[in-house]
C-alpha cells in the first residue's frame, strides 16, 4: 500500500476516550478499502462540546467494541511496513497511544506522516490555513460529512493523492523523498500529549473592546499611528494588556492581516491547532504579502517586549 489514512473522534478531554476510528487504504494512489469503527471508551462521560462537534452519544457506543476488541482488527495493519497519515498527526497518535496504553496493550512500531506539511509543499505562501476544511476548501475536494472519523480519513486520504499527483510523482514515498521538509516520523519516538484540556481563551480578545486609556500620545514612539496583529501565546503578559499598550501608545489593532498591517506579532504557537510547521494562519498571510513587496514586520514577542 502507498499508506493507510487514519482518523480519530474522542468523547471527552481525555485522549484514550476514543468513540471513533476511520481508516483508509490506499495502493497506487486509489483508495481500496475502508473501516469505520465505533468504539466504547473506558467511561461513557461524554463531553457536550465534543459532542456538538461529531454527534457521537452514549447510546451510539454502548453496545459497540472497546478499544481492545477494535485493535484485535486492525493490529495486524501496523506491522512497520504500512505508512499511515493523518491531518494534524500529532494529535491522533497520541489518541492512539493513550487508548493502546489504557489497556496495556504491546506498542507496535511504524512510521507516520502529517498531511499538513504535505499538502503545505503545494499551497505555501497561499493564506491557506492548517485545518482540513481549509485544504480541502482550498484544492476543491468535497468533504461530505466533516468529524465523521472516515469521512475525514477518506478526505485526508484523497488530499495526499491529490498533492502527489499535483507534483508530477507517483507515490507518496516519492513525493516525500523529493521534499525533505516533510517529516516522516516513528510511533515509537512519539512524545504524545498527555492532557487534552481546556484550551485558553488567548485568541478570544476583540479587538473593538480595545480603547485608548489616555488622551495625549508619544508621537515619537516607533509604535505610534501603526497597525498590530497578534497571533499565538504570548508569555510575558495577556494578549489584552498587550494590546491595551499599543492603543495607548497610539497604534491601531486588527483581527487580521493585511496590506495596510505595520507589525504582526507572534507569540507561541500550539501545533495541535496550527500543524507541524508551526505557521499560524495570519503569518501565512504575512508572508505572502511581504512576498508582494507589502511592509510588514514579523515580531517575536521579545522583539516587541523591547520595542514597547
Amino acid at each position: 500500500m502507498d499508506f493507510i489514512a487514519i482518523d480519530f473522534e474522542i468523547a471527552n478531554h481525555e485522549y484514550n476516550s476514543a468513540c471513533s476510528m476511520g481508516l483508509v487504504l490506499v495502493e497506487n494512489n486509489e483508495i481500496i478499502d475502508k473501516k469505520h469503527f465505533l468504539i466504547q471508551p473506558p467511561t461513557l462521560d461524554f463531553n457536550p462540546e465534543m459532542v456538538e462537534i461529531h454527534g457521537i452519544t452514549p447510546n451510539h457506543v454502548k453496545d459497540s467494541k472497546n478499544f481492545i476488541g477494535v485493535w484485535e482488527e486492525i493490529s495486524n495493519l501496523f506491522n512497520g511496513t504500512n505508512v499511515f497519515v493523518a491531518h494534524n498527526a500529532q494529535f491522533d497518535m497520541s489518541v492512539l497511544y493513550a487508548c493502546l496504553k489504557e489497556y496495556n496493550l504491546d506498542f507496535p512500531d511504524f512510521t507516520y506522516i502529517d498531511s499538513i506539511p504535505i499538502s503545505t509543499r503545494v499551497c505555501r505562501n497561499a493564506g491557506v490555513g492548517n485545518s482540513l476544511k481549509d485544504r480541502l476548501d482550498y484544492f476543491g475536494i468535497p468533504l461530505e460529512n466533516h468529524h465523521d472519523a472516515l469521512e475525514d480519513a477518506i478526505a485526508t486520504a484523497k488530499l495526499v493523492v491529490h498533492c502527489v499527483k499535483l507534483k508530477n510523482k507517483k507515490s507518496l514515498e516519492n513525493y516525500c523523498r523529493s521534499y525533505w521538509d516533510i517529516p516522516i516520523k516513528s510511533f515509537s519516538e512519539l512524545k504524545p500529549n498527555k492532557s487534552f484540556g481546556k484550551r485558553k481563551k488567548f485568541n478570544n480578545v476583540n479587538v473593538n473592546e480595545i480603547a485608548a486609556s489616555v488622551e495625549i500620545f508619544d508621537e515619537t514612539h516607533v509604535f505610534y499611528g501603526k497597525t498590530f496583529v497578534f497571533t499565538g501565546e504570548l508569555q510575558t503578559m495577556e494578549r489584552k494588556t498587550a494590546m491595551q499598550k499599543i492603543a495607548d501608545l497610539g497604534g491601531t489593532l486588527k483581527s487580521g492581516v493585511s496590506k495596510k498591517v505595520n507589525y504582526l506579532v507572534v507569540g507561541k504557537q500550539d501545533k495541535s491547532l496550527v500543524g507541524e510547521d508551526g505557521l499560524s494562519t495570519k503569518e501565512e498571510k504575512a508572508y505572502e504579502l511581504i512576498e508582494k513587496g507589502v511592509d510588514i514586520k514579523i515580531l517575536t514577542e521579545e522583539e516587541f517586549v523591547k520595542l514597547l
